[in-house]
C-alpha cells in the first residue's frame, strides 16, 4: 500500500502544498545513501548498542529485512534498464576524524569507518559497478562539497530516487539538497531506516509537504514501468 503522508498529518493543507510530477526513467537515478557495513551495522562495544540495545536491534532488522530487499530490488531494476545509479559514502577522511565539523568528530581515534577500513565501502550486496556514480562525503548532504550535482548535470538526470540510511538525517539531508538544486525527489520510504519509527516518519512528512515525493518500491518500479 501506499505511503500516505495524509494519514500521518491530516491537519496539513497537502492539496495546496505538495510537489507533484511523474518520473521519466530515461532522466531518473537512483541515489543509494551510505548502505555500509560501519552505518548499519553496531558491534557489540559500540555505544547504540551498549545504552539502547532495542534500538540498534529494531534498526539493523528493518535494515535487514526491508531496507536492503527494496534496494537491491530498485537497484536491479535500474541496472536491468541501463538507468542512472549512483552511491553515496559517509565516511572519515582520518582515523582521527580531525577533519569533521565539531558535532560529528569522533571523542576517540577510530578502529573502523574510516577511509581504507573494509567496513567503509558499500555493502557487498550492492557493491557500485564501473559505470556508476560513487561520492564520499563528511556532511549528511550527498550533493555539499562532492560532484554529485555535477555529474547528474551531465549525465542527464532530472529526478532522483533516494534509498538508505538515516532516514533523517543523510537521506533526508540528500533529498533537501536535491530539492533545493531543482531536481524532481522522491524518497522509497520502504527503503529507508532511522533509530526510532516516530523519527522516519517525521522525516518523511518533512519532506512530503513541499520538497517533493513520498512513495514505497512497488509504487516506483509501476511508475517507472509504465513511462518507460
Amino acid at each position: 500500500m501506499t505511503w500516505n503522508p495524509k494519514e500521518h498529518d491530516p491537519q496539513w493543507p497537502f492539496d495546496l502544498m505538495e510537489t507533484t510530477f511523474t518520473l521519466d526513467p530515461a532522466h531518473t537515478a537512483l541515489l543509494v545513501i551510505d548502505l555500509q557495513p560501519s552505518q548499519i551495522t553496531f558491534p557489540n562495544d559500540d555505544p547504540l548498542r551498549q545504552q539502547y540495545p532495542h534500538i540498534a536491534d529494531t534498526f539493523t532488522g528493518r535494515v535487514e529485512s526491508l531496507v536492503m530487499p527494496n534496494t537491491i530490488r530498485l537497484l536491479d531494476y535500474f541496472r536491468k534498464h541501463q538507468l542512472k545509479v549512483a552511491f553515496s559514502r559517509n565516511v572519515y577522511n582520518t582515523c582521527t576524524g580531525q577533519e569533521t565539523t565539531r558535532r560529528i568528530k569522533p571523542k576517540e581515534p577510530l578502529t573502523s569507518g574510516y577511509r581504507g577500513c573494509p567496513d567503509h565501502d558499500v555493502d557487498p550486496r550492492l557493491s557500485p559497478r564501473d559505470d556508476e556514480v560513487l561520492v564520499d562525503k563528511l556532511t549528511s548532504s550527498s550533493f555539499n562539497c562532492t560532484f554529485l550535482d555535477h555529474a547528474l548535470r551531465n549525465m542527464g538526470v532530472i529526478a532522483v530516487v533516494i534509498v538508505g540510511v538515516l532516514s533523517d538525517m543523510c537521506v533526508l539531508g540528500t533529498a533537501r539538497g536535491a530539492a533545493e538544486l531543482g531536481y524532481d525527489t522522491i524518497i522509497c520510504e520502504d527503503a529507508c531506516a532511522t533509530f526510532t519509527e516516530t523519527a522516519h516518519i517525521q522525516a518523511m512528512l518533512m519532506h512530503a509537504r513541499k520538497f517533493g515525493r513520498i512513495g514505497q518500491v512497488d509504487d516506483i518500479l509501476t511508475e517507472l514501468e509504465q513511462h518507460a
